[in-house]
């Protein structure tokens, strides 16, 4: 009963601040140093989680994570993000909705302002959670967009969704940024000095899978597109326990997916200091005992999303008894 243990937004790519790449994490180092390091071509954990759950290419990631927050619908369906568009420099940069802090009460209205914008389009919003927004679109209207993660940090203009239907998405898009920029939701804000909502960004296209593997019998996750897929797979979704210690193993051959996201939000702000703590704690809770979870598991797989690739270190029995090996600073396995 094998546990793979998904940590997006761990590695630091070359060009991430000083404060991120000289991180160093002593029990993770270790583990890894005693792995055997294999390389997955998928880049960034939602490719990576694709893959395993064997979802065609592009996978429909809206769709599987609107199954994920309790609402699995028919038809096809994109994620309509919220974000925040602002001028770094010389160029417009695209944050996503970590920065925002967004409550309820605000993101209601605004996706209710959407609705009616594009209600004659026949697209259908949901808000789900206030920084996850979806939007049915009749199929033959899906275009092809590009993921919020590699449009996270960059100049969206190039990025944007292209169709070969009746709706012209970029027009789209204006459209929704005039309606986000004069509503009230977005005075109040700017009033407050929050960054504002003057924007969504569309992706994750594509209709509710008709199968999916289950290549888990338990998914711990408090990602939507990962609680999603154990939905749709028939796998159970208990919560994401506090440390590897607490993690029970399932007493079948069957393996456990745990998803530790702790770093997502403070990584998509560039806060150098969260990420940091969010990291050393995972170090302390997850990665320092991990011998005792690969006597309990028989194998332990650490899988870390890269920008290019995912790097999976493999610890079965072996790597306890390779006390030799000496390890490496984590910013080289980026």
């Amino acid at each position: 009963m094998p546990l793979d243990l998904l940590v997006p937004d761990l590695l630091a790519p070359p060009d991430a601040p000083a404060a991120m790449r000289d991180l160093r994490l002593p029990g993770l180092e270790k583990w890894l140093a005693r792995a055997d390091l294999e390389r997955s071509e998928e880049a960034g954990a939602t490719r990576w989680l694709a893959r395993r759950f064997a979802l065609p290419s592009p996978p429909p990631v809206a769709a599987v994570a609107l199954a994920g927050e309790g609402d699995r619908a028919e038809g096809a369906w994109m994620r309509a993000d919220p974000v925040h568009l602002r001028i770094d420099g010389d160029a417009l940069v695209l944050h996503d909705a970590a920065v925002l802090g967004l409550t309820r009460e605000e993101a209601e209205p605004l996706v209710a302002a959407l609705q009616s914008l594009f209600d004659e389009d026949r697209l259908r919003f949901r808000a789900p959670s206030p920084e996850r927004w979806y939007v049915e679109v009749p199929e033959a209207e899906l275009p092809t967009t590009v993921p919020l993660e590699e449009a996270r940090g960059r100049d969206p203009f190039g990025l944007l969704p292209t169709g070969s239907g009746r709706i012209n998405w970029r027009s789209a898009i204006t459209e929704a940024q005039m309606v986000l920029a004069a509503h009230d939701v977005n005075a109040r804000r700017e009033a407050a000095g929050a960054p504002l909502v003057n924007s969504v960004w569309f992706w994750g296209e594509g209709p509710t899978p008709a199968s999916v593997d289950r290549p888990y019998a338990a998914v711990h996750a408090r990602e939507a597109f990962a609680r999603g897929l154990a939905a749709l797979s028939g796998a159970a979704a208990p919560p994401v326990p506090k440390s590897v210690a607490e993690l029970a193993a399932p007493g079948t051959a069957s393996a456990v997916l745990v998803v530790l996201d702790e770093l997502a939000a403070p990584w998509s702000r560039v806060d150098a200091a969260g990420w940091r703590a969010a990291a050393e704690g995972l170090d302390r809770a997850w990665f320092r005992d991990l011998g005792e979870a690969i006597e309990r598991f028989g194998t332990v797989r650490i899988v870390l999303p890269r920008a290019t690739d995912t790097l999976v270190a493999v610890l079965s029995g072996r790597a306890r008894r390779r006390w030799l090996r000496r390890s490496r600073p984590l910013a080289t396995h980026g």
